[in-house]
């Protein structure tokens, strides 16, 4: 499992092992029915929005409570798993690797495409063992409004959003990807082919360091991890995104 991505048939083969499968998906969703084992971590619980409306990580002890109590710490196995249409998968699993948990995949269908293909659901609730999960930041994962000002001219900037909010305004020197352009059919996200075309058709250069950006930061948190499956190493996300840098008066074009 060297890629970010996990295959359909090797998570169903593997179940009952000593793993995780997070489903991030609201939790009604969740309710009415869920993978084998899974337990519900919806993106509403590892955001905190400030005073301006943008949606920042929260403190890491927050966070530590709520994956502790999932059942998660650093030796587990976690599966992330969602719809490919909804960027909250992206954005939880971005904030687990963040927070400093390695070994993290995220299923490459969304969750619709998973029970049409026959695969087992159950609305039973697993009880999990409540752990200790210790927070080790991966500070190379994200990128603050100050440090992003002072980098504008030296990064790559890349909007997530629609052309519509682009074209309205947006970072000095951004390019627009719209994360949906990276949304397979049935999976996740497009081949690694297909996402190392689009990025070479938007001139994405592999030596220089990519920030993606969005309005809250959800939809830059898929593009983060299209880039990371096409093989581009040196990304970071703008979790505050739009909203925290337009609630600065930051510079726009």
């Amino acid at each position: 499992m060297s890629d970010i991505l996990v295959s359909s048939q090797w998570l169903a083969e593997h179940l009952d092992d000593d793993l995780v499968v997070v489903d991030t998906r609201p939790k009604v969703a969740y309710m009415y029915g869920h993978i084998p084992n899974s337990v519900s971590i919806t993106v509403e619980q590892v955001i905190s929005i400030n005073e301006h409306g943008a949606h920042l990580v929260p403190e890491p002890d927050v966070l530590s409570g709520l994956f502790g109590a999932s059942g998660i710490d650093m030796d587990k196995t976690v599966i992330v798993a969602g719809e490919a249409m909804d960027p909250s998968l992206a954005r939880v699993a971005w904030t687990l690797q963040y927070l400093g948990h390695e070994n993290l995949k995220i299923l490459d269908l969304g969750i619709s495409a998973w029970q049409n293909t026959g695969l087992a659901m159950t609305r039973m609730q697993p009880k999990m063992a409540t752990t200790k999960f210790v927070p080790n930041i991966n500070s190379q994962m994200r990128i603050r409004a100050e440090e992003l000002k002072e980098k504008l001219g030296s990064v790559q900037i890349l909007d997530a959003r629609t052309p519509q909010e682009f074209f309205g305004g947006h970072l000095p020197g951004s390019v627009l990807i719209p994360f949906t352009d990276g949304i397979g059919q049935s999976n996740i996200f497009e081949s690694k082919d297909n996402l190392k075309r689009l990025f070479e058709q938007k001139n994405v250069l592999t030596d220089r360091e990519i920030i993606c950006y969005c309005m809250h930061g959800h939809r830059a948190s898929s593009l983060f991890y299209q880039l990371k499956h096409a093989g581009f190493d040196n990304v970071r996300l703008y979790d505050g995104s739009f909203i925290d840098w337009y609630s600065r008066r930051f510079p726009l074009q």
